[in-house]
């Protein structure tokens, strides 16, 4: 298996008729740098995916690179292969070490739905002997290189039974989904609700590559889209099949030959929802153009079953959060092996003791690699945390004692296989993770004249394990950074039936689509649609006391605001956001923490001050119906303002600034305090207790320091006194 980076070749709108002529570079196609190909490292590739509906009738490639001026041109050569068929190879040329560009046609049959571009670069210094490691022999591919493609539409299938396409193709591995909604800015809570449902789901089939879903009251005029029709809220210029209960339906674009409508609806807004809900749980029982669906069976789910989440109640092997054969690594300098995993942040664990990962692997034996500084790096998130070395302990006696009289091999640790045991700590933990695994070998010999096999092969045991069982669910809220990176804890339950989302009274479309977008994003983290969700508008927000609440809506259109930020640090004036006074016991908490809180609250002050257009809003508190119930308030200055807050959650760059319990967006930039008061989720046992009660509280741990000094200290005193006293009667 060689090292691959996923890439796409499409978009989620290819309307104009006819065949276009399409290009990306590589790393377009999601190369992240230069290619490097080495001695050790000499085959590497590209990933990346045709849409269904197109077939490629036309190919071109297009590179740039370098060789090593060393390389003997007669024996040496990066040869180029599309799907394992030749395409062409790249002769070095000592006078001109920099190559390109260089064109190759490629045969549009050599074309699939996935696709693999591979480079494996051969290269000798001498005509005899080469040492593998040696730094003369590399070559590099520019990641500006080009792919051309010329590429034509198939006839539209309306068929339900091919959802999610053409809405959505997985075979685009790195193209965002941007699907439009269509309902009405009037919509009521039902129809809504039945637009968040079916835009989760696409979400989820969307996963890592991100999903937005722009409203709009009216047909898009290119392109597909999604249309939410209920009874009254149908919408208009729209032909709409005949609904005799709750119904989805494909129907023609009227605006576009080429687009299609996923039509969802009912005689009744509550039919609607129906509808959403049986594409979102039972879309293999769909098929045809229209179909009439019924109820569908809604299981409820339990805290912390997120599909898209390990498991926290038993070990889970690597096995069964990736395929084995991605477990699998070549030659002596590998790629990283990648073991993702999800999990909800709020891990707790006694003194922060690490989670246990039991790693078992096999590697070459002894007289192929040298063993003796060979070894197994694990990282987690790019944070390097221990090495395994390659080679075997001695075994424990009386095994050691028989091998060492006898010769023989008895006894455990003697054959290629090994096996550690790792920690990762809890504070590393986030919402997405990744487990980092890479092979750092070095050959026995090495030298010119020295023969070094290339075959060579290491794996991980897909039964290595990682264990979250012994963690607890607990920890202290608001925080942003839970929020950003996995949704939590309005994700807590999989199908939201926790969390009720307080709308405007009348939202506009950019709020609409920004509460779309980041119900989708909570979604895509779990791995399951929104259905259980509750929209509501603010003067019903009673009726939610018992969930957790995510308010979307810009200042001054979104009353909920006013009476959520009533009696807490951030006050509102208007369309205008202060910072309320500090409390009577701050200057005294000030003693102990030191002046960061003061400093953070006038750097606070300062960017309030001079907000700038759009500003975006992120705050974060405890409900103020139920305790430990939280409230998330997304919100802006203008609609645009909560729009590009949205989008700040969806990049890669803002989201670790994404911090504390408010986070301020002004001039394409985040800024992220702690202003109010914490409170907790969860539980604990009564004898961790102590601990969390005392590991943020100072002040209070030095009146226990004092008061222990003061229960030890009298008795003590009492004793030695009464002990002079008696050793003073005797003298006497």
């Amino acid at each position: 298996m060689i090292p691959q980076q996923p890439g796409m070749f499409g978009s989620n709108d290819p309307t104009a008729p006819g065949p276009r002529i399409e290009s990306r570079t590589l790393r377009q196609l999601g190369l992240r740098s230069p290619m490097q190909l080495r001695g050790l490292s000499d085959l590497q590739g590209i990933l990346f995916g045709i849409r269904g509906d197109e077939v490629v009738t036309g190919a071109k490639l297009v590179l740039q690179g370098a060789t090593s001026p060393a390389l003997i041109p007669e024996l040496s050569q990066i040869a180029i292969t599309m799907n394992e068929q030749f395409v062409g190879t790249i002769t070095p040329d000592r006078s001109r070490p920099a190559f390109g560009p260089l064109e190759f046609p490629i045969n549009p049959v050599f074309f699939a739905d996935n696709n693999r571009l591979n480079f494996r670069f051969t290269g000798r210094y001498a005509v005899e002997c080469n040492d593998p490691l040696s730094g003369l022999l590399w070559s590099t591919i520019s990641d500006l290189s080009t792919l051309q493609l010329t590429l034509e539409r198939l006839p539209i299938s309306r068929d339900l039974a091919r959802l999610p396409e053409p809405f959505f193709d997985a075979r685009l591995l790195r193209e965002p989904l941007n699907l439009p909604v269509v309902m009405q800015e009037t919509a009521s809570n039902e129809v809504i609700k039945a637009a968040t449902i079916a835009s989760s789901w696409f979400a989820v089939q969307a996963d890592y590559r991100g999903a937005t879903f722009p409203v709009s009251p009216t047909i898009p005029q290119r392109g597909n889209a999604v249309v939410i029709a209920a009874g009254s809220e149908a919408v208009p210029d729209l032909t709409l099949p005949r609904m005799d209960g709750p119904t989805l339906a494909l129907v023609a674009n009227p605006n576009d030959p080429n687009g299609l409508l996923l039509v969802i609806g009912g005689r009744t807004a509550a039919e609607a929802v129906t509808a959403a809900q049986a594409l979102a749980v039972g879309k293999e029982a769909l098929a045809g153009e229209v179909a009439v669906v019924s109820a569908p069976d809604l299981p409820a789910r339990q805290p912390y079953d997120a599909p898209r989440w390990v498991r926290s109640d038993r070990p889970v092997k690597f096995g069964e959060l990736v395929d084995p054969s991605e477990l699998q690594s070549f030659g002596f300098a590998p790629g990283q092996i990648s073991i993702p995993f999800r999990t909800a942040p709020d891990l707790y664990t006694w003194r922060e003791r690490q989670l246990p990962v039991d790693v078992k692997f096999r590697s070459p034996p002894g007289p192929i690699t040298d063993v003796a500084v060979s070894r197994l790096d694990m990282s987690l998130n790019d944070v390097y945390l221990k090495s395994f070395p390659l080679k075997a302990g001695e075994a424990a006696f009386p095994w050691n004692w028989i091998s060492r009289q006898t010769g023989l091999n008895i006894g455990p640790n003697t054959s290629d296989s090994g096996e550690g045991r790792g920690g990762l700590p809890p504070y590393l933990v986030f919402g997405l993770n990744e487990l980092q695994l890479r092979f750092d070998m070095r050959p026995l010999n090495r030298g010119d004249c020295i023969s070094i096999p290339g075959d060579v092969r290491a794996s991980i045991d897909p039964d290595s394990t990682i264990d979250l069982s012994s963690s607890y669910r607990f920890t202290r809220l608001p925080n942003l950074a839970f929020f950003a990176g996995s949704g939590f804890p309005f994700t807590r339950l999989a199908d939201f039936a926790g969390t009720a989302a307080i709308l405007p009274d009348r939202p506009n479309a950019l709020e609409l689509s920004a509460y779309l977008t980041l119900v989708g994003k909570l979604a895509a983290n779990v791995g399951y649609p929104a259905t259980r969700i509750e929209v509501l508008r603010p003067g019903a927000m009673q009726q939610a006391a018992d969930r957790d609440l995510l308010v979307v809506g810009a200042l001054g259109r979104q009353p909920a605001i006013n009476q959520l930020l009533a009696n807490g640090p951030i006050q509102l004036e208007g369309n205008r956001i202060s910072l309320g006074l500090p409390d009577t016991l701050q200057d005294f908490r000030n003693l102990f923490l030191g002046d960061d809180g003061r400093l953070e609250r006038e750097k606070l002050q300062a960017v309030l001050a001079s907000p700038g257009d759009g500003m975006g809003v992120l705050y974060g508190r405890e409900s103020p119906f139920s305790s430990s119930k939280s409230v998330l308030v997304l919100t802006g200055t203008t609609p645009q303002g909560v729009e590009a807050m949205v989008a700040a959650l969806r990049d890669p760059e803002q989201l670790p600034r994404i911090q504390g319990d408010l986070a301020l967006l002004s001039g394409g930039k985040i800024n992220a305090f702690k202003v109010g008061t914490s409170y907790t989720v969860g539980s604990l046992p009564i004898w961790l207790l102590p601990q969390w009660w005392l590991s943020s509280r100072p002040e209070l741990l030095l009146v226990l320091m004092a008061a222990a000094a003061l229960i030890i200290a009298v008795p003590t005193y009492w004793a030695l006194r009464r002990r002079a006293a008696l050793r003073l009667r005797t003298r006497t």
